[in-house]
C-alpha cells in the first residue's frame, strides 16, 4: 500500500471515526478513491490555511509587526514593494496548487468525485452555520410565500421534541451517520416543529433542525400520533444528512471552493475554508427550501425515519411505510380541481420507497417485532 494511502487512511480515521469501511476492512478501489480524495482535499486546506497565516502575519501576528528580511542595498520603499510581492505571490501558489490538486480529482477517478468531493468539504462547515443558513432560508422563504405560523392542534411540536429528546443516544450509535457528528447535531441543532397555513399539502426541513408542516397535509391526510412521528422523522433524516447543504454545494461546486479559497468578508476575523464555504451557502438559502430531494436522499431520510421511530420507544416503526401509503394513495386520487400536492415534487419515488421500507421490516424476525406490540401506529 503507497505510504500517502496509509497515511490517508490514518488521518480520515483519527478524524471521522473508525466506522467506514476503509477503516475496518481491506481497502477495495472504492476505499482507495475516496481515501485519495480526502488526501487531496485536507492538501489543498492545509495549504491554503499556511499560506493564508503567513499573509496574515505579513501585517500582524498576535500583535507584532513581521519584520521582512533586511536587504541593506535596498530602500524602505523597495522591501516593502518585496513583502508585498512575496505575500501576492503565495497567495497565487496556493490557488493554483488547489485548482490543480481539485482538478486531478475531478479528472482521474472514475467514480462521481463530485458527490465524494462535496462530502468532504459539507464536513468541514461547523453545525453554526447550518443553524445561520437555516434561520435565513426560512426568513426568505416567509417573506417570498408569505407564510404564517397558525396554532399546533395537531400535537407537532409536542412529537417532535419528544423525538428530539428521546432519541439521541440509541439512534446516533445505530444509525449509519457518524456518532460524533450526529451527537453533536442533535444536542446543537435549535431542533423547531410548527404548523403553517398553506394551501399545499407538503412538509420541508432546513438545516439546523427548522421542520414545518403544512396544515393542508394534517386536515387532507389526518394522521394518527404515529404518522405525524413518522413525518418528522423524516424530515429530521433530511437535516442530520445534510441534504439541503450537499445538495447546494454541488451545485456549484467548482466555483464555491474556488470562492472560498479567497473568501474575505471585510471583519477582521479570519475565517476557516469550512466557515467561509458556510458562509456562502447562505447566497442559495431560498432554494433549500424548494429543492428536490434525489431518490437517494429520500431513502436516506426514510431510514432515518424508521431508526427514530424504533428508538423512541413509543412509535411503531412501520407508521413510516403508513404515511408513505396514504400519501401515494392520496395523489393518485387527487385531481385538477384538488387541493395542491407539493409533496411529490420534492418528495419523488414514494411507491419504490413503499416497497423499500416493507422490505425492512418483513427482514425482521418475529422476536424482534414483538418489541414494538403496543407502540402507537
Amino acid at each position: 500500500m503507497p505510504a500517502c494511502i496509509i497515511h490517508t487512511r490514518s488521518t480520515y480515521c483519527n478524524t471521522y471515526g473508525s466506522k467506514s469501511n476503509a477503516c475496518t476492512y481491506s481497502l477495495g478501489k472504492w476505499d482507495y478513491e475516496l481515501l485519495i480524495t480526502h488526501f487531496l482535499i485536507i492538501s489543498t486546506t492545509d495549504l491554503i490555511d499556511s499560506n493564508t497565516s503567513i499573509l496574515s502575519m505579513s501585517t500582524t501576528s498576535r500583535g507584532h509587526k513581521l519584520k521582512p528580511i533586511f536587504n541593506p542595498f535596498s530602500s524602505k520603499d523597495a522591501r516593502s514593494k518585496d513583502a508585498r510581492k512575496r505575500g501576492h505571490n503565495n497567495k497565487k501558489q496556493a490557488i493554483i496548487a488547489a485548482v490543480l490538486l481539485l482538478s486531478t480529482a475531478a479528472i482521474c477517478f472514475l467514480t462521481p468525485a463530485s458527490n465524494i468531493i462535496a462530502g468532504f468539504i459539507l464536513l468541514t462547515i461547523p453545525i453554526d452555520e447550518d443553524i445561520s443558513i437555516g434561520r435565513e432560508s426560512w426568513r426568505q422563504m416567509r417573506h417570498k410565500y408569505t407564510y404564517q405560523t397558525i396554532p399546533d392542534r395537531w400535537g407537532v411540536s409536542v412529537i417532535g421534541n419528544e423525538l428530539a429528546r428521546k432519541i439521541q443516544s440509541g439512534f446516533c450509535m445505530k444509525t449509519a451517520l457518524d456518532f460524533d457528528n450526529c451527537q453533536r447535531q442533535m444536542r446543537q441543532y435549535g431542533w423547531s416543529f410548527e404548523v403553517i397555513s398553506a394551501p399545499e399539502i407538503n412538509a420541508f426541513a432546513l438545516p439546523g433542525g427548522i421542520i414545518r408542516v403544512t396544515d393542508s397535509l394534517l386536515r387532507q391526510l389526518q394522521p394518527t400520533d404515529g404518522e405525524i412521528a413518522a413525518l418528522l422523522g423524516h424530515e429530521m433524516g433530511h437535516v442530520l444528512h445534510r441534504h439541503g447543504q450537499l445538495k447546494l454545494l454541488k451545485k456549484n461546486l467548482v466555483n464555491t471552493i474556488l470562492k472560498a479559497l479567497v473568501y474575505e468578508d471585510g471583519d477582521e476575523r479570519q475565517e476557516s475554508f469550512g466557515e467561509a464555504v458556510g458562509e456562502l451557502l447562505l447566497t442559495g438559502a431560498l432554494y433549500l427550501g424548494e429543492m428536490r430531494f434525489s431518490r437517494q436522499d429520500e431513502y436516506e431520510a426514510d431510514v432515518a425515519a424508521f431508526d427514530i421511530l424504533v428508538h423512541s420507544g413509543t412509535y411503531h416503526p412501520t407508521s413510516v411505510q403508513n404515511l408513505l401509503e396514504k400519501l401515494w394513495s392520496f395523489s393518485g386520487e387527487s385531481g385538477a380541481g384538488r387541493i395542491s400536492m407539493s409533496w411529490d415534487k420534492t418528495h419523488p419515488a414514494t411507491a419504490e420507497r413503499i416497497e423499500v421500507l416493507s422490505r425492512r421490516w418483513n427482514d425482521w424476525d418475529w422476536h424482534e417485532k414483538r418489541m414494538f406490540n403496543g407502540r402507537q401506529r
